[in-house]
């Protein structure tokens, strides 16, 4: 079992970074935003260059060693994604509004259909009545974790199992870190960018199934 200390750093780490997280996924909706002026647009990345000096700040005071590869640098294209040739449904679980909200636009901008929900109850219900193509979970919420909604999503609609992101910003999970190399599932670190959550969209849609 985790010690009270290891385990309000972690809370302490999944807080803030949920927080960097909001600021840095609107600016970067922003900087992207061909519609708005170049000097906003210019300052929007200021924004993310400052919410990534925050994240190593917080991770050097934590003594948090952040994995790189499961966190992506700013990107550097203002171009939208290619459209798919479907409207590709995707389930976003988040208990954060400004996660949602943000998560929501990227995927429609993309060409996706975002559902949204804010918990594993209402999620849940979505799958059994009209089950998404692909699951962005965020693993810290209230009342139910992203594991504990893995299993059920699995038991419902086993095919969804392996079409599955979890988002956390609890980068000293050992156990979710385990539990996503055991069961293939991709992770998203908060803060994200865009390109990011287009490549972890990318990576986990293959063919669409119809059974299972």
């Amino acid at each position: 079992m985790p010690s009270d200390d290891h385990e309000s750093r972690r809370s302490a780490v999944h807080e803030l970074n949920n927080s960097l997280a909001a600021i840095a996924a609107f600016s970067h909706l922003i900087r992207t935003d061909p519609t708005l002026p170049e000097p906003l647009r210019q300052k929007a990345g200021m924004l993310i260059e400052e919410a990534a000096r925050t994240r190593r700040i917080v991770d050097g005071l934590l003594g948090v060693a952040r994995p790189t590869t499961q966190v992506a640098e700013p990107a550097q294209s203002s171009a939208p994604a290619q459209e798919p040739a479907r409207r590709t449904r995707i389930l976003v679980l988040d208990d954060e509004p400004a996660i949602r909200d943000f998560l929501g636009r990227i995927l429609s901008r993309g060409g996706y259909e975002p559902v949204l929900a804010s918990s594993g109850d209402s999620a849940l219900k979505i799958v059994r009545d009209n089950p998404p193509d692909a699951i962005l979970c965020d693993h810290r919420m209230a009342g139910m974790t992203g594991i504990a909604f893995h299993a059920a999503v699995a038991e419902i609609k086993p095919s969804l199992a392996s079409r599955f992101v979890f988002m956390s910003g609890d980068v000293l999970n050992v156990e979710l870190s385990e539990f996503a190399v055991t069961h293939g599932v991709t992770l998203l670190a908060k803060p994200f960018d865009i390109e990011s959550v287009d490549r972890a969209v990318a990576g986990v849609m293959g063919p669409v199934q119809t059974g299972g």
